[in-house]
């Protein structure tokens, strides 16, 4: 019975982690505005007002086009978080998770400029909204990425959206629209694209009340499609099926 009670505890324990480790990522849709506050109280001294990593060598640059796009929102949540080795960047843990989500996002307004994303936005509205909704939540169609999902878009790259655009997605009903679309065009749609994660920018989305924040799936999506919703039940059921087959295995012992 002494290994029925460890495998148990390590259920429990497993069960906890993963829970708590998706928990990072169950906040509220980040709201621009409160970033810029943190950003210039905390990280303009090195980074620069405008983003451009001038104030201080070796800073990062959010306005390096080509170092965006192959990133994504928790890669620099990570860093806010753990501050990153052999450099000048600290953790700051001691600010709250939705502050740390807040700063990151307004961090990200460097690349996805408003110049940008308003010629973005005409152009989604113009070419995607019909599939993909004005909301960017999928209007209900089967397959159709939903640009809502926070808990989904925090862990996308640009660059993924930008070749989607650029060439289709086999087996969907995604057109290529390279030739139909300048390579600034995409690039600016991309940025459109990505403010659909925040709460307030460029201060024409739906309310929160209209949008599900991150962790909370648009209707008919249950918590257990996220990925951290499989990872749990995957653990779950590993774990049960173990602790039921020790359990038989000391029953029959006995």
């Amino acid at each position: 019975m002494g290994k029925i009670r460890i495998i148990s505890w390590v259920f429990i324990l497993s069960l906890f982690f993963s829970i708590a480790a998706s928990g990072e990522y169950q906040v509220e849709r980040p709201s621009v505005s409160s970033g810029r506050e943190i950003f210039n109280s905390n990280c303009a001294g090195c980074h620069g007002e405008k983003g451009d990593g001038t104030a201080l060598k070796g800073a990062f640059n959010f306005t390096d086009h080509e170092k965006m796009i192959y990133k994504n929102l928790t890669v620099f949540f990570n860093a806010v978080t753990n501050g990153v080795p052999d450099t000048a960047m600290p953790s700051f843990e001691k600010l709250s998770v939705p502050r740390r989500w807040d700063v990151v996002a307004y961090s990200w307004t460097f690349w996805a400029d408003r110049d940008g994303v308003k010629e973005g936005k005409n152009i989604y509205l113009k070419n995607c909204a019909s599939c993909h909704g004005t909301n960017g939540n999928g209007s209900g169609f089967t397959g159709v990425f939903d640009f809502a999902n926070v808990s989904m878009m925090v862990r996308e790259e640009p660059e993924m959206f930008f070749k989607s655009i650029s060439n289709g997605v086999e087996g969907t009903a995604m057109p290529s629209w390279k030739n139909s679309l300048s390579e600034n065009e995409r690039w600016n749609a991309v940025k459109y694209i990505w403010t659909f994660q925040f709460k307030d920018y460029p201060g024409e989305f739906p309310s929160p009340a209209t949008v599900p924040s991150v962790g909370v799936q648009p209707p008919g999506k249950p918590w257990y499609y996220t990925p951290a919703g499989m990872v749990i039940i995957t653990i779950s059921i590993v774990l049960t099926a173990l602790v039921l087959y020790l359990f038989g295995k000391g029953m029959k012992e006995r």
